[in-house]
């Protein structure tokens, strides 16, 4: 094996710089010293000493060099070393002339000796030069060599004059090589926390027990394997700047030097405060991180919290180019003095000694330490740990004597000094205000439905099973939410009134009316097919997709999309055609039809009929018309769905570890033949793919085009699911979504009747139960796992889009009618989702403009809700039959969420009454804006009943609004729908329970009495 090779440019350039603040200091941070002399001892096995002249070898030569000695003069170098360190050395030695002007001096020490034979060269070279040698104080017996040199240079009276100031200036401001490195550290330290707020999320969760010293050793175990934390790190790169520290329940040392006790974590009996701290290195290059977790804080820890990172804030704005580490300081204690809503000058007493030190080759470099006393100049490129700490600190709400009485905090990061004066660059990014690391445990869990509030996904830096404040957070009672929606009334009125009037503007500006596609069924008249006899017929031109109609002589052409309908019918013998052709209405229906605007003074025609003696050839007319429109129509359709897509980047497939959910049904179907299978769910670079069991049956998902996902356990439902709400629509075969719904069945949706009722105490049915309930759990911690992993994913290379997983709020669950069924509706933290049936409901709050509350009243068990969203281009959704004990409940979520409701006794006709708005913005805003829902404010149902008259369309609106309809749906949906407008008449009128009876016992009497009439007999 050849010797290990250095990195010779940089090597040139930090010898510069070594010999350059050398021979512009020598006398003041080198005490005048003429020789630097350095060395170490043998390597030992586990130990984490920071010696200056390991940071200098591996700052200069880019290895650590055991057993070496090294005495640096104006002109040479001397180099005491053996084997391959000598060999490294050797190499450089035309470099160091060529680029440095230095003379590499090597005395190779033979194997099996200490070299304190070679080491007396390097006396005689201090000798014969009369050099004033300096060291660093501390390491001068470092190894055999050096302090062999010490002990002879002592006993010649040789004054040693101490040069640490001098090299710690030489190599404190980092390049840019050094600053990847230290990123990479970086990297390290930051995934170790997570791994250990994981950890520690989960024994809070599942309530085990676990020491503190055990989590320090898992924590330290993954820090030396980077792979287990998703780090393409070589493991031997990679080592602990100090065994990670874990401390709780009382027993706090802020010192780097602490050790994690053998005691529990302590998180059961809160207030609870667990103090985190890590260090890490890679490539001998040092960071750290420290983070302090309160579970159920009190208001005065979580003030107290907000001051220390306050100080740590202004700790940082002081940490800039040209500021004295006495500066940084002063500012964090002054910054802690003068919190509000504290014992300022209490918390400040418990402040440590020093707020944090240089870091880089050494973990702490104490040249340039954050206290009071230390002059030093901050400069660019210099990296500190910047730790604010307050020991001791006392919660008077705890019993004196227990765990939770004496607590501590500390905030500890890693930051880069930014030039010209700026803000320093905070390199360690996780978590830490206050909100983040404050956890609400749930200590009732006696009822399964209790644990339903729990939010399952981590959110920033909730756990598992926790709520945090915020969530919490919202109108405590009827006055408060009252007030706050009185609030909300008129800045809802003005942001509504601001975007119809801009709405307007745009759609002045950029009006492409009926931007449909131009269809040409012949482009000159010679074109036009000649017919074969002298009577003209009726024909389809299948080519050129025309409908060639004979008009005074001629076959004129009309394209089969300028046909709206064709039907045939006979009598007397003969066959009659009748064709009607899409035309322009009145109104602003007018300009949906895009002929109509590029022609308006054209005439258009409207229908034309037919007489033929032949019925077989116009039954075979009319159905190549009906056949070739069907076709094109779906045509067309596919071609309009995919129009608006918007083109996806390509999916990059992940090199290393790939995180699979096997075993996952998808929603919305590929469609096609054959049994459906199940597929895998990847998580991939910057997306995710499913693949289904055919070859064809792939969907990936871009990380960038989610908007919203849910991660939603199996609770009351059948199945446990991932659902994804995207920003833009993609293709699932031939489908066009906007919601990807992945999920497993938790349990069997069929019931086997043939056996009767079991007992309860069958022990095949306990079995089957145990079962079942060992599946459910399975399948759950599988989806909790993946979630957690492709959040990770997330925070590291997607912070900027702000996804994590929502989780419903169970008990804020209510049923009500979202499309055709009733289903249970649940609230998240910024929606109002159903995703249990598809297709799903998933509602942003943020897409909301009001709700009204329809149907409220004391007599009526149900009440419907009418959703209406900030575009008023997009059809108001309707929830109805919500039982009205919800009512409450849904009031109170959407206060929390600064949406404004109203109620009242009636079902509106919103589709006129938006198209009313839009027109008119000025006389709505006048008339109260949106207060003419509120019922209160109304003077009575009679004038309420007038209002809604107005915004009665008329019948050509209706008209052209039902047959535009009609272009676009099939039979079965048009039924359907008129279906749906009965139900949505009988649910206008208002009736209550008892008129219903009433009614429904007249009809059937009128039934009754049309069959007891009499019946004509047949003859």
């Amino acid at each position: 094996m050849g010797a290990p090779a250095m990195d010779e440019v940089a090597c040139a350039r930090r010898m510069k710089k070594m010999y350059a603040e050398w021979r512009e200091m020598r006398e003041t941070r080198f005490n005048g010293a003429t020789a630097l002399l350095v060395g170490t001892g043998a390597n030992k096995e586990d130990d984490l000493r920071y010696l200056k002249a390991v940071a200098l070898e591996v700052w200069l030569f880019s290895y650590e060099l055991p057993d070496t000695l090294l005495m640096f003069t104006d002109g040479a170098i001397h180099v005491v070393a053996g084997g391959k360190k000598a060999a490294l050395m050797e190499n450089a030695k035309e470099m160091l002339k060529r680029e440095c002007g230095l003379d590499l001096v090597v005395y190779v020490k033979p194997k099996g000796e200490d070299g304190t034979a070679q080491a007396k060269e390097i006396l005689n070279a201090i000798e014969a030069e009369k050099l004033v040698v300096g060291m660093v104080p501390k390491e001068k017996n470092e190894g055999m060599m050096m302090a062999s040199v010490t002990a002879a240079l002592e006993a010649a009276g040789t004054e040693i004059k101490d040069i640490s100031s001098g090299l710690a200036h030489a190599m404190a401001e980092k390049d840019d090589k050094e600053v990847t490195t230290l990123k990479n550290a970086v990297a390290l330290v930051s995934k170790g926390l997570s791994f250990a707020v994981r950890e520690m999320e989960g024994a809070i969760e599942d309530e085990k027990k676990l020491t503190h010293a055990k989590l320090s050793e898992m924590t330290e175990d993954a820090v030396l394997s980077p792979t287990t934390l998703g780090l393409k790190f070589d493991e031997g790169d990679c080592d602990i700047c100090y065994p990670p520290i874990i401390q709780s329940g009382g027993e706090y040392d802020l010192r780097y030097s602490a050790e994690s006790s053998a005691a529990k974590l302590h998180y059961a009996s809160p207030p609870a405060v667990v103090h985190m701290s890590i260090g890490a290195r890679y490539t001998q290059y040092c960071a750290n991180i420290g983070r302090t977790y309160m579970v159920d804080p009190t208001p005065a820890q979580e003030a107290t919290y907000s001051a220390v990172l306050a100080a740590q804030e202004a700790g940082l704005a002081a940490l800039v180019d040209g500021a004295t580490c006495a500066s940084v300081y002063e500012a964090v204690k002054t910054a802690l003095t003068n919190a509000e809503g504290v014992d300022g000058a209490m918390l400040a007493s418990k402040l440590t000694k020093n707020v944090g030190t240089g870091i880089g080759l050494e973990f702490r470099d104490m040249t340039f330490v954050l206290n009071a006393k230390c002059e030093n100049v901050i400069k660019a490129g210099m990296t500190f740990n910047l730790a604010v700490g307050l020991q001791g600190l006392e919660e008077p709400s705890a019993k004196e004597g227990s765990k939770s009485r004496k607590y501590a905090i500390m905030i500890a990061d890693s930051a880069l000094v930014s030039a010209g004066g700026e803000k320093p660059t905070v390199l360690t990014t996780n978590a830490k205000g206050v909100k983040e690391i404050s956890y609400v445990t749930n200590e009732d869990d006696e009822e399964e439905e209790e644990d339903d509030a729990n939010v399952e996904i981590k959110q920033g830096g909730v756990i598992l099973g926790a709520k945090t404040r915020l969530e919490q957070s919202g109108p405590s009672s009827a006055e408060d939410r009252e007030r706050r929606q009185r609030a909300l009334a008129d800045k809802k009125n003005a942001e509504t009134y601001k975007r119809l009037t801009q709405a307007a503007d745009d759609e002045i500006n950029n009006s492409v009316i009926g931007g449909s596609a131009e269809f040409v069924s012949y482009k000159t008249v010679r074109d036009v097919p000649t017919p074969r006899s002298n009577e003209l017929v009726l024909a389809v031109d299948q080519d050129r997709e025309t409908l060639l109609v004979p008009i005074y002589g001629q076959l004129v052409p009309f394209h089969i999309m300028s046909v709206k309908s064709a039907s045939v019918s006979q009598d007397a013998g003969a066959a009659f055609i009748r064709i009607n052709f899409q035309f322009p209405t009145t109104g602003a229906a007018n300009l949906k039809y895009a002929p109509a605007v590029r022609f308006p003074n054209s005439i258009f025609l409207k229908e034309v009929s037919f007489r033929s003696t032949d019925a077989r050839h116009a039954n075979h007319v009319v159905q190549e018309i009906q056949a070739l429109r069907r076709n094109i129509m779906q045509r067309e359709t596919e071609r309009a769905q995919r129009a608006d897509l918007v083109r996806q980047e390509r999916l990059v497939l992940s090199s290393g570890r790939v995180h699979r959910l096997t075993g996952l049904w998808m929603l919305p179907t590929f469609g096609g033949r054959g049994g459906r299978k199940a597929g895998t769910l990847e998580a991939h670079t910057n997306g995710m793919r499913y693949v289904g069991a055919k070859m064809d049956e792939q969907v990936d998902i871009m990380y960038e085009n989610i908007r919203f996902a849910f991660f939603q356990p199996a609770k009351q439902e059948l199945k446990t699911l991932i659902h994804f709400h995207l920003k833009n629509p993609i293709m699932v075969g031939k489908k066009k979504t906007q919601d990807v719904q992945f999920y497993q069945e938790v349990m069997e949706s069929v019931q086997n009747l043939d056996g009767g009722r079991r007992n309860m105490y069958d022990p095949d049915e306990i079995e089957d139960e145990q079962r079942e309930r060992e599946r459910q759990k399975k399948i759950q911690k599988e989806f909790s796992h993946f979630a957690k992993r492709v959040q990770e994913i997330w925070e590291k290379d997607f912070p900027h889009l702000n996804l994590e997983f929502d989780s419903p709020y169970h008990q804020l669950a209510f049923q009500g009618v979202a499309f055709k069924s009733t289903v249970r509706i649940l609230p998240t933290a910024t929606c109002l989702v159903e995703l249990t049936e598809f297709p799903p409901l998933v509602i942003s709050s943020s897409d909301i403009e009001v709700i009204n509350l329809e149907r409220v009243g004391f007599h009526l068990k149900n009440f419907d809700m009418a959703i209406i969203f900030r575009d008023f281009n997009r059809e108001v959704h309707r929830i109805d039959q919500i039982p009205s004990q919800y009512l409450d409940n849904i009031k109170q979520w959407l206060t929390t969420l600064d949406v404004k409701y109203y109620e009242g006794k009636a079902n509106l006709n919103w589709k006129p009454l938006l198209r009313q708005i839009k027109e008119d913005p000025d006389g709505w805003l006048e008339a109260g804006g949106w207060e003419f829902l509120n019922n209160e404010a109304s003077d009575g149902e009679d004038e309420e009943d007038e209002e809604m008259s107005e915004f009665e369309p008329s019948e050509d609106e209706d008209e052209s609004e039902s047959e535009d309809d009609s272009e676009s749906e099939s039979v079965y949906d048009s039924e359907e729908d008129e279906g749906e407008e009965e139900l949505d008449e009988d649910d206008e009128e208002g009736l209550s329970w008892d008129e219903l009876e009433e009614k429904a016992a007249r009809e059937d009497a009128d039934v009754s009495d049309s069959d007891e009439r009499p019946k004509k007999k047949k003859r």
